[in-house]
């Protein structure tokens, strides 16, 4: 005897009851969502999470972003199952979608947003970092050389992200140079500012071709996997900037479809892509993201290839990580003998100040991870997934079961998790920036996660109310998020660029910014490190008193007052902080002299 057909719900009370219970899975991803919020909000309420310009983004930006994805999902969760809208969108044939033009449409959203959301604009110091390098660069040296005139003055010039020397006037970035080369690059042609844009349009690109490496038969895979990266807020805000994270998310992905290509020759060019990876930014980022993938070469065991990749990532990182001797404690040696050489080396007790190697700076970051250090990066890991696609949480639930199976994606997985092993330990809390920034080159790795939910989806329920709502999320929501994310950088950038502009437009030779009395000014001072224009801007932190009193004995100084960043749009502090009070009561009486 045959076995009965599966059973066909064709009628009414069926179909009533199928609708209801994906209307069920529905509610499930709305109250996962709501919890995953709530549990951020915890971490930083009440057990210390982030600290600084991070908490102050967290309640600012991060907190109401919560509360418009939860209202979208609800709104769209209302409106997908409905007959008609249900049945169009689950009608949608991905396969129609040109590839090129979804990487397009994300290309056109970061250069416009360049201009109309970020204004062009360093937000923060490490974004201004890599255009100073860059501008270094340009100039055909790997360090600047500020003029004696300034050099007493430099530290209050140059942010401490720098390395600068006071004694010869050695200037450089003290981060890695990858990032900068590739803006100087393009800033040769003009468009130094829109490298991460490209970048990103890139990395829309390699994901869809890494998806259809993995899921060969699924033919939705590759647009699904650029729908997703492309409408990520995360990334369309790094594409806006100069921070080194599109460039990362780009080669990484690049380095993986290498990888997946499994040929020597992709091998040779992976390794090397790695190692231009470990120049971007910092050299561990990358290091983490590939080990899983690297470990596979043991077993079977591929001498050949490990050799290789070994060899190679030895002499590489080597070199990056020696960047800080050949572009700054060089050239210090050698404008210090110089000195010595013509008799003109200083007998003022100025302290010189060299650039640390990575060893050094890891064990200065490195320690015991406290409550607070884990609450943060379960914050942030929170604020990350905020900001992608609203498909994205129901399809990691709905393939789930599915990754198991596949063991490209139990890597993928891996390399998430070891990725995420440093943060508590060395940098818990990022500071500035959209979404979690420092896991921003494991974007791609969600989005390859999320696709076995798509394929069970297609397989298991053709026109199924839940179906309609993850596709209404995946086209729909970036509609009503991206914009408002924009809203969001705009509105906390755009106060900053304009006193930027107004502390350079200022009639004087120097403008002393009040970095005591306002909030997070401390980014606000950027001058050439190759050729300093008046007005010269100066951070009052880094000034002392018998400094402030030469400047005013000099040159022309002006001091924007509190009131005037208050019209800007920037909060002044109501006090300033009880270990600082004496010395900036100290440094305003001399500022208010100076006046006269």
């Amino acid at each position: 005897m045959d076995k009965p057909e599966p059973m066909e719900f064709s009628v009414t009370e069926s179909t009533s009851r199928i609708s209801f219970l994906e209307l069920k899975r529905v509610c499930l991803v709305f109250i996962c969502l709501l919890a995953l919020f709530s549990v951020g909000l915890l971490m930083v309420m009440f057990l210390g999470g982030t600290v600084g310009i991070s908490r102050y983004f967290y309640f600012l930006v991060d907190v109401p972003g919560f509360v418009v994805v939860l209202m979208t999902a609800f709104a769209l969760g209302a409106l997908a199952p409905l007959p008609t809208v249900c049945r169009r969108l689950t009608s949608i044939s991905m396969t129609r979608l040109p590839l090129l033009m979804v990487a397009a449409i994300a290309l056109g959203l970061s250069v416009l947003g360049v201009t109309f959301v970020y204004k062009g604009y360093a937000f923060s110091m490490d974004e201004w970092m890599t255009q100073l390098q860059a501008e270094i660069f340009l100039s055909g040296h790997l360090s600047a050389t500020v003029p004696e005139e300034w050099r007493s003055f430099g530290r209050a010039m140059y942010h401490p992200f720098a390395s600068y020397d006071p004694i010869t006037g050695t200037l450089a970035s003290n981060y890695r140079p990858g990032m900068s080369l590739l803006y100087a690059a393009f800033e040769i042609f003009g468009l130094g500012k829109y490298t991460s844009a490209v970048m990103n349009a890139a990395a829309v690109l390699l994901v869809m071709r890494v998806a259809r490496q993995i899921f060969p038969a699924a033919k939705e895979a590759p647009i699904v996997a650029g729908v997703l990266l492309a409408t990520s807020q995360q990334a369309l805000a790094a594409s806006l900037t100069s921070y080194a994270m599109s460039a990362h998310l780009c080669l990484n992905l690049l380095w993986l479809t290498l990888f997946l290509n499994d040929r020597f020759r992709s091998h040779l060019a992976a390794a090397l892509v790695g190692v231009l990876t470990a120049s971007l930014h910092q050299i561990h980022f990358h290091l983490f993201f590939a080990l899983p993938f690297l470990l596979t070469l043991f077993r079977p065991l591929r001498l050949g290839l490990l050799a290789l990749y070994g060899g190679i990532y030895l002499v590489g990182h080597l070199a990056v990580m020696s960047w800080d001797w050949w572009s700054f404690n060089s050239a210090v040696v050698a404008g210090n003998a110089r000195l010595v050489a013509a008799g003109t080396a200083p007998t003022a007790d100025i302290n010189s100040v060299e650039a640390r190697g990575v060893f050094l700076r890891v064990l200065d970051m490195a320690k015991l991870p406290s409550l607070a250090d884990v609450a943060s990066v379960i914050a942030n890991l929170v604020r990350m997934i905020a900001w992608q696609s609203l498909a994205l949480v129901p399809l990691l639930i709905a393939g789930l079961s599915n990754v198991r199976s596949n063991r490209m994606l139990v890597l993928v997985v891996w390399s998430l998790g070891v990725s995420t092993l440093p943060y508590p330990i060395l940098m818990p809390d990022q500071g500035h920036g959209w979404g979690y920034r420092y896991l921003h080159g494991l974007l791609g790795h969600l989005v390859l996660l999320a696709i076995p939910g798509w394929i069970a989806l297609r397989e298991k329920s053709e026109k199924s109310p839940f179906l309609s709502w993850v596709i209404a999320c995946l086209f729909i929501s970036p509609v009503i998020l991206v914009p408002f994310r924009g809203y969001q950088i705009s509105a906390l950038v755009e106060p900053y660029a304009q006193a930027s502009a107004f502390v350079s437009a200022q009639d004087a030779e120097v403008t002393i910014v009040d970095s005591y009395g306002v909030v997070f000014v401390n980014d606000i001072p950027r001058n050439s490190p190759l050729n300093p224009e008046f007005p010269i801007a100066m951070n009052l932190h880094q000034l002392s008193a018998s400094q402030i009193k030469e400047l005013c004995a000099n040159y022309a100084v002006a001091i924007p007052t509190l009131e005037d960043y208050e019209r800007i749009g920037l909060r002044v502090f109501d006090e300033v902080r009880p270990e600082y009070a004496d010395r900036y009561q100290s440094l305003s009486a001399e500022l208010a002299s100076c006046n006269r």
